[in-house]
């Protein structure tokens, strides 16, 4: 009689120590982690997984849910979900959770370093010197204080922001569509409209989520109603900038610059993940060559997803990734958004 082949879970976009900690976390099961993001359902051990956790680099559409007959559960290691096809998931009876809270501090120090390296010109600086060419006046910047910070999202990540702001003694602005008043008061900070908030802002950072409402919310008309000086961070979601406009605006020096840890087509930053999506013809020709257009411009810092990408941050995901696994293995789910 053939021995009983355990479960399988599935960790993407795990580092070696991600497996480490979910190999120790669930003993009894076998954990295979891949480096890459891409989900392949050919492998072998589709047809055993019952648990997949990604990464917001990953993605699960209904059309891989059918290679894996075993999946009870999609474990998101981020707050972000708009990478899995909830619909999808509910008609294959697939659990789908989230790490609610885990970034506000990461991912808030890493926007004001994103601002601040563009406002004080670090590249430039960091490239004068390896150059030997560092006069000071070809690297002139502008100080954070008494510059006016505009906060698109002012939930947990976005109140972050506007306390580090109002310590650089920087007036705070805020659009959201469910103000709290009471934190305004407490973190000195005013709601606006978004048009007005556009308008004043001299650093815009985007802390929304990604959804039908909030697509390409930075389009065209938003970008023109921006200060010329302005500068646009975003640790958010790439979906939320039109990245076709946003180009357009940079490359005409119709807004100051970009700090983008998120753009559409982010996936295309990453050679072996590019190359595959190629190979599928599921890449997206329009999204390479804004990207590629990104990397060429003088004003842009571009970086990979990488605001989350603290040791303290991977440790608070891995642990609620490990305690939603568990939850569900158990019929008790906890941070269930599918």
């Amino acid at each position: 009689m053939a021995e009983r082949k355990p479960p399988v879970i599935l960790v993407y976009s795990a580092s070696k120590a991600d497996s480490r900690f979910f190999k120790r976390a669930f003993p009894g099961y076998e954990v295979i982690c891949q480096p890459g993001a891409i989900i392949d359902p050919m492998i072998p051990e589709a047809k055993r997984a019952e648990v997949i956790a990604i990464h917001v680099a990953s993605s699960m559409n209904a059309a891989q849910m059918k290679f894996f007959p075993k999946l009870k559960h999609i474990a998101c290691r981020s707050t972000g979900f708009d990478n899995v096809d909830l619909k999808a998931a509910k008609k294959h009876s697939i659990i789908v959770t989230n790490v609610p809270s885990y970034g506000e501090h990461t991912v808030a120090e890493y926007a004001f370093l994103l601002a601040l390296s563009l406002m004080r010109r670090l590249p430039a600086v960091i490239d004068a010197v390896a150059q030997r060419e560092t006069t000071s006046t070809d690297l002139v910047g502008h100080e954070l204080a008494g510059k006016t910070l505009g906060v698109i999202g002012a939930g947990k990540i976005g109140r972050r922001v506007i306390q580090i702001g109002r310590g650089f003694n920087m007036r705070v602005i805020a659009f959201d569509p469910y103000p709290d008043q009471a934190s305004a008061i407490e973190l000195g900070y005013e709601y606006e409209v978004l048009n007005d908030v556009l308008a004043h802002a001299d650093i815009l950072s985007l802390h929304a989520p990604a959804t039908k409402d909030n697509l390409h919310l930075i389009n065209a008309t938003a970008l023109a109603r921006m200060k010329k000086s302005a500068i646009i961070i975003n640790t958010a979601r790439g979906s939320l900038i039109d990245t076709d406009a946003l180009v357009a605006a940079l490359a005409s020096k119709r807004i100051g610059g970009a700090g983008l840890d998120v753009v559409e087509g982010e996936q295309y930053l990453n050679l072996d993940d590019e190359l595959h999506l190629i190979t599928e013809k599921r890449a997206v020709g329009t999204q390479i060559i804004d990207i590629e257009r990104l990397r060429e411009l003088p004003n842009v810092i571009l970086s990979s997803h990488n605001a989350f990408n603290s040791a303290e941050a991977l440790q608070r995901i891995r642990e609620t990734t490990a305690h939603n696994i568990q939850a569900v293995i158990t019929d008790s789910p906890v941070n269930k958004v599918a």
